[in-house]
């Protein structure tokens, strides 16, 4: 049984990431192209990774119709709505050595763009008619990119002094250039202030609409349900036959138990796949252990009945599949905890009846195992699981499949494959 549940469970984590492998390479979002001729033809964007933005544009008009690969040479521009707004190089007034769709971060009297490629990161400024590639030495962009120069002979203050050149008319900013460095959030943030002192009364646009980060907590409720194994200990002739340890031989049995999620999300990078979760729970479970051993001339018969009541303690990590357009998100999720075991109830009984003599002479020993533990049992244990979280207006619904394994009572270990269902508030 143990091997069949860790089959059971490496499959069903192999099978969601998998799963979610393929799915996280789509994630159509509401935008627009601008055709050659300058129409504006409005779908669904693919929204991908920096460098995969540059090179290409995938395009639906309809998320039920087929995509449509677009390269810089066969469209103008496309945007996300409320989003990354991208210009081909065909029509940025800059020369590019290649073909790529170029970000404009922001605009206004000094405007940012940027594009990435494998190993290289490109800034340009823009002021007025002068638009300028900015030299940062880790990246050897501009004129730096094919001096042949060292990078410990490259100057990593040139794109600064860049800066300064073009807002020299705001010299408050220099001591804010100095501390500027090369990336779009810098820029943009100096372009702003510089606007702010030199243009208050006109509007500064940043294309792409800016997601709250840092951390948002979603509380709801769960219940679960499956299968506890307690691997029993081995028979050890040196324990008493009065001592419940003896002869234990248990079979999975059904657990189940009632909790409630805390999902922390940590949103720092303005995504929304990274949380910790908290999952406390009342857990309840129930083995049976019947045992007959004839060693002449007695017949050996042990028989367990006990029940656990215990408060799950875990904290996962939890990663989600994420996509914007999509009502179906996968997610995998692992970590530790611990059990507190707050009570036992059952019985155990140790009978010996001999094989030859008559049942009267048998010894029958029965004991309860009720108790509520004057010091409460902690078992440490690891908990891994994988599931999808499912939109459904204000509750989303959670569905998933958890794994854990670790330290248990009597002297063994525990482990439960269970089903759990969810719904955050």
């Amino acid at each position: 049984m143990n091997s069949f549940k860790y089959k059971l469970a490496l499959s069903l984590l192999s099978f969601t990431f998998l799963f979610s492998e393929a799915k996280a390479q789509t994630d159509f979002r509401p935008g627009y192209i601008i055709t050659l001729q300058g129409d504006t033809v409005k779908g669904f964007l693919n929204y991908r990774s920096d460098i995969a933005n540059a090179k290409n544009c995938i395009f639906k008009k309809e998320q039920d119709q087929d995509k449509v690969t677009y390269t810089p040479e066969q469209i103008k521009a496309y945007r996300f709505q409320e989003g990354k707004y991208y210009l081909s190089s065909h029509t940025f007034p800059y020369k590019v050595a290649n073909q790529a769709f170029i970000e404009a971060a922001s605009q206004g009297l000094v405007s940012v763009y940027y594009y990435k490629e494998e190993g290289k990161n490109h800034y340009y400024v823009a002021k007025g008619t002068q638009i300028v590639e900015l030299d940062h030495h880790e990246k050897y962009a501009g004129t730096l990119q094919n001096t042949g120069y060292e990078q410990e002979r490259a100057a990593p203050e040139k794109f600064r002094g860049q800066l300064k050149y073009l807002m020299w008319d705001q010299p408050s900013l220099f001591p804010k250039i100095e501390r500027t460095s090369c990336t779009t959030k810098d820029l943009v943030s100096l372009a702003k202030e510089y606007q702010k002192l030199s243009f208050p009364s006109q509007e500064y646009v940043q294309f792409e609409k800016q997601t709250s980060r840092g951390i948002k907590t979603k509380v709801g409720v769960f219940v679960a349900g499956g299968l506890s194994t307690l691997d029993s200990p081995p028979y050890n002739m040196y324990i008493s036959d009065y001592d419940v340890r003896k002869y234990l031989d248990f079979k999975s049995s059904f657990t189940y138990e009632v909790g409630a999620l805390v999902d922390l999300s940590l949103n720092f990078i303005g995504e929304n796949k990274y949380f910790l979760q908290l999952a406390p729970a009342l857990n309840l479970s129930e083995y049976k252990s019947q045992k007959e051993v004839a060693i002449y001339p007695l017949v050996y018969s042990y028989k367990t009945n006990i029940q656990f009541t215990t408060l799950k303690l875990p904290l996962l990590f939890k990663y989600s599949f994420y996509r914007s357009n999509a009502s179906v998100l996968p997610y995998l999720k692992f970590g530790p905890g611990f059990d507190i075991y707050l009570s036992q109830k059952g019985n155990y009984e140790y009978t010996a009846v001999p094989q030859d003599g008559p049942a009267s002479q048998a010894t029958v020993h029965r004991q309860s195992l009720n108790t509520n533990y004057e010091d409460k049992p902690i078992m440490f244990y690891f908990i891994g699981g994988a599931g999808i979280d499912i939109k459904t207006g204000k509750k989303p619904l959670s569905l998933g499949v958890t794994y854990k394994t670790g330290e248990g009572p009597l002297d063994s270990g525990r482990s439960d494959v269970q089903f759990q269902v969810g719904f955050l508030f």
